[in-house]
């Protein structure tokens, strides 16, 4: 594929914020991904996000005479206005272009092309538009505290002559996308820190308001929090600048058991997976569970070891390797889940590897009801079609699943499992997978001849593990 040289078009000036820096201003990049540059302007008064930007997005696959835009902002909304997000232009190629807003949430704008985008080619998409943060979930405001995730449209995914449109989903993930080089300029209250995936290049205060300056490439998506409340906690470890923002004031002990999570994570994963792709990261203690991000990931400031652990595992199965996450949830969390018992393993051996997947089981005795409950059900499904039953089934049944095969098929040898998943790392790094690609890699280097035929006959109806084709 032709590298092509991008020309930035793009000096933002946002309305009522005399922001004139923009990253890509006179700038070229070299590059095959999709190219995203954005000027934002968080207004902490009314709670909204405005923002400005280009999408340079390529046409890798298919010719095509429409396109699918996801806007997630639109999935939930305050007040009685008819759709949160409220835009005052779209355009490609410089010309406003009419849209219909669809799908099952309000998310998906359909516009019909005024010529057929041939496979290979490239267009401009440039906006504007504002939106309203939510009261709870992940594009949310609290007092003096935004998270903000999914918040800035990409093309939906096409592939097999279809689109991918999605509803945003409240409990599990739906986001699904190819790399892209992210380039944004990010204007706050000059008392805010920001929490981010991307690497600051500039900053700077004006008028009261500060503006930073991200560049994250090849990355899987692009997110930020920002706050007046955060603490900074900083470390260079193998390399890796990490970056610990948290809501309150760390103990000396959480500190040091925080960055010990980190490092350990990062280690395991380089030694039995690959190596990280970015030389920062960082981790926010916040108000959300647990949630990845290319280069951040977002956990609950009580601070859990294995929360930690299962979303920086994340940035190699999610943000490294793509996958549907939508309708492929097994691929996704159930994956992750299974390889941090890989962190347990280099840290205690067996007895580490077994406690932690004793834990993470569908087999638990405590949990003899609700597999029961579930017997014929399947795993492959649309992630909102697995209701209440979703974090049984992904969380602890996913991971028994491929405890299983490790045990059974690979005569309980861990670090062959490792070598596996190394080499999925090296085939699918900055890819997407689909399920079939990763069982036929399964069996190929397993060389256990029944395993993809296994994998579906379990994933389409919860059964004994014992049954076999």
């Amino acid at each position: 594929m032709k590298k092509i040289i991008i020309l930035s078009f793009l000096l933002i000036i946002l309305t009522g914020c005399q922001n004139s820096t923009n990253p890509a201003n006179e700038n070229r990049y070299e590059t095959e991904n999709n190219v995203y540059i954005m000027s934002l302007y968080l207004d902490d008064a009314n709670d909204t996000l405005s923002v400005v930007g280009e999408l340079y997005y390529k046409n890798d696959d298919y010719d095509l005479n429409d396109l699918y835009i996801i806007i997630y902002p639109n999935a939930y909304k305050l007040g009685t206005s008819q759709y949160n997000t409220t835009f005052e232009y779209l355009r490609i190629n410089g010309s406003d272009v009419a849209f219909d807003i669809g799908g099952d949430d309000d998310t998906a704008l359909h516009i019909t092309l005024a010529q057929t985008l041939l496979k290979g080619q490239r267009i401009s998409i440039t906006y504007k538009y504002e939106f309203q943060y939510w009261d709870f979930d992940r594009i949310v405001a609290y007092d003096h505290y935004y998270l903000t995730m999914f918040f800035y449209p990409w093309v939906a995914m096409y592939d097999d002559e279809e689109w991918h449109v999605e509803p945003y989903t409240f409990h599990g993930e739906s986001y699904y996308n190819e790399v892209g080089d992210y380039y944004v300029s990010l204007n706050v209250p000059s008392n805010y820190l920001v929490a981010s995936g991307g690497k600051v290049v500039d900053e700077q205060n004006l008028w009261g308001r500060k503006i930073i300056n991200f560049e994250l490439q090849n990355a899987r998506d692009f997110s930020f929090s920002a706050s007046s409340l955060y603490h900074v906690y900083q470390r260079i470890i193998n390399g890796i600048n990490i970056k610990i923002y948290a809501v309150r004031d760390l103990t000396m002990q959480e500190i040091e058991d925080s960055f010990q999570y980190l490092e350990d994570t990062m280690n395991t994963m380089t030694t039995y997976i690959g190596p990280y792709n970015y030389d920062h990261f960082t981790l926010e203690y916040g108000y959300f569970y647990g949630m990845e991000s290319s280069g951040v990931i977002y956990c609950l400031n009580e601070i859990l070891e294995g929360t930690v652990v299962h979303e920086v595992v994340h940035q190699w199965f999610y943000s490294m390797i793509g996958n549907d996450q939508a309708n492929e949830s097994f691929l996704d969390e159930s994956l992750t889940t299974y390889a941090v018992s890989l962190y347990y393993y280099g840290l205690y051996g067996m007895e580490g590897y077994n406690g932690y997947l004793n834990y993470r089981t569908s087999l638990k005795p405590e949990l003899a009801q609700k597999y029961q409950d579930n017997l014929g059900a399947t795993l492959l499904r649309q992630v909102d079609e697995y209701g209440e039953d979703y974090a049984f089934l992904i969380y602890y049944h996913g991971p028994a699943m491929l405890r299983y095969f490790v045990e059974e098929f690979l005569g309980n040898d861990v670090e062959e499992m490792a070598a596996i998943l190394h080499t999925y790392f090296l085939e699918y790094n900055n890819e997407v997978v689909t399920l079939d690609a990763f069982l036929d890699l399964m069996e190929r280097e397993s060389e256990v001849a029944i395993t993809k035929e296994w994998f579906y006959l379990q994933l389409n109806a919860l059964q004994d593990f014992d049954n076999r084709p």
